[in-house]
């Protein structure tokens, strides 16, 4: 065992990739700089996804393949950091779904802003025919700013018809002393659950988005079985256990028609009625 893990640290492997093969009965992860060791849970689904059937183009793009032929989807998400969009020709390049910021709050001020190339985008994508959801930057704390964003959201959405998953991003903030990262798991739990309400009442699809550390440490997930969720994570294996639909794999992704990166996902099966 000394020998695998110092041929793996002499190979640049991270630590935390180094030691996950030796505890598979774990998830382990890295938060605030301590080692964190979270029993995997039988409760929970699993998903089926197999490493071999996961096909890694010269581009770096990722597709899903069953009995050779690819039955994942193509998916980006930007916001007003992605600039201007030229749809059409994101649309040629095999994009087939995107998420779109609505809406965000401010990790430190609380203030709710929304995303000023909301409108351009969403108009562009559904002239270019990619399916869209949304998603909102969620700082909420406490019910009172919840609702606020999801009327905020509700109200941003009702001139569009949208296909895809309306979407609530409960990242913490690394390296910043976020208002949300302040909140128990109980509390962020709470909130979640409450915009997924929210948005199945007014006719919409809701989804959850998040990380490993997010899954492990900071959400009860036996509580969100459910709804869907949106997983980020920048590596090429399905380590993380746990049933989700769209994989973020990638942050510094290229498109055409896109001038910056661009964070790539694929969907395992489609987000919209075929």
């Amino acid at each position: 065992m000394l020998g695998g893990i110092r041929g793996k640290l002499e190979d640049g492997v991270t630590v935390v990739e180094t030691l996950r093969p030796y505890y598979p009965d774990d998830i382990v992860l890295v938060s605030n700089g301590l080692f964190h060791f979270v029993p995997i849970s039988d409760a929970l689904q699993h998903h089926d996804y197999i490493e071999e059937n996961l096909n890694v183009l010269e581009n770096g793009e990722f597709q899903y393949v069953e009995q050779g032929e690819v039955i994942s989807h193509k998916g980006i998400d930007v916001s007003t950091f992605q600039g201007e969009i030229d749809w059409d020709r994101v649309a040629e390049d095999g994009v087939e779904f995107v998420f779109i910021r609505a809406i965000f709050r401010g990790y430190g001020s609380g203030k709710l802003v929304e995303d000023d190339t909301f409108e351009q985008n969403i108009e562009g994508a559904l002239r270019a025919g990619i399916k869209v959801g949304v998603y909102v930057f969620s700082q909420a704390i406490n019910e009172e700013e919840l609702r606020e964003e999801t009327d905020l959201l509700l109200e941003k959405l009702a001139p569009y018809k949208i296909q895809c998953p309306v979407v609530f991003d409960v990242e913490t903030i690394a390296n910043a002393d976020g208002r949300m990262n302040r909140l128990s798991v109980e509390e962020r739990t709470n909130l979640t659950i409450q915009f997924c309400k929210i948005m199945e009442n007014a006719g919409y699809h809701p989804m959850i988005y998040h990380n490993m550390e997010m899954a492990a440490l900071m959400l009860d997930l036996q509580q969100l079985e459910e709804y869907d969720k949106w997983f980020a994570y920048y590596n090429d294996n399905f380590y993380y256990p746990y049933k989700y639909k769209v994989w973020q794999y990638s942050e510094k992704g290229k498109v055409n028609g896109i001038s910056t990166d661009v964070d790539m996902n694929i969907s395992f099966e489609p987000l919209w009625e075929e």
